[in-house]
């Protein structure tokens, strides 16, 4: 059993993984690579065409203006898109901040008991289990995530051997060591 309270800080950070986890989840980078793709294709044909004499030069300009017109619209859309989730994680983490919380490891998974609030995350759901930046996260397949700081524990050790059961009962072994390579 932990008990913790998330700083103004942690919550913070939180709330900007929380979000970015869940763009890139909802398919932000593949939506983005397509439309990029046929801009830059649209731009290289209409400049062709334009440059050759096959289309008249205005008619070009227009394709040209259309398509970055187009394009721009996209974006505004894309960028709204995690304005939004932006927010809707800054508001599970401000709502994480307002009391403590008690977490539990159990054989079948997490209990945060939250005020008056508890809420289970089970392994059988196939639980993600992440350490950045000091602070601990379970990630489900959809949903909100399980949070909190290392500081939580006793000491390193003591986190370490509750992520390590952690990890053993999620069926996630430990993450391999990033490599640097400082060529």
């Amino acid at each position: 059993m932990i008990e913790y309270a998330l700083t103004e800080e942690e919550a913070q950070f939180a709330a900007a993984r929380a979000a970015w986890r869940a763009s890139l989840s909802d398919g932000l980078l593949a939506r983005h690579l397509a439309p990029l793709a046929a801009f830059m294709l649209i731009v290289v044909f209409a400049a062709i065409l334009g440059w050759t004499g096959l289309i008249a030069r205005r008619t070009a300009e227009i394709a040209l203006l259309l398509a970055a017109a187009a394009y721009m619209i996209y974006r505004l859309w894309t960028r709204w898109r995690f304005y939004r989730a932006q927010r809707a994680a800054a508001g599970w983490a401000r709502g994480l901040r307002a009391e403590p919380c008690r977490l539990v490891l159990d054989e079948d998974g997490f209990s945060l008991e939250h005020g008056a609030a508890s809420r289970r995350w089970r392994f059988t759901d196939g639980l993600e289990i992440e350490q950045v930046g000091g602070m601990v996260y379970v990630w489900p397949k959809t949903g909100e995530p399980l949070v909190w700081p290392q500081r939580a524990h006793a000491d390193a050790v003591e986190a370490e051997r509750f992520l390590g059961l952690a990890r053993a009962r999620a069926g996630s072994p430990r993450p391999p060591a990033a490599i640097d390579d400082d060529d």
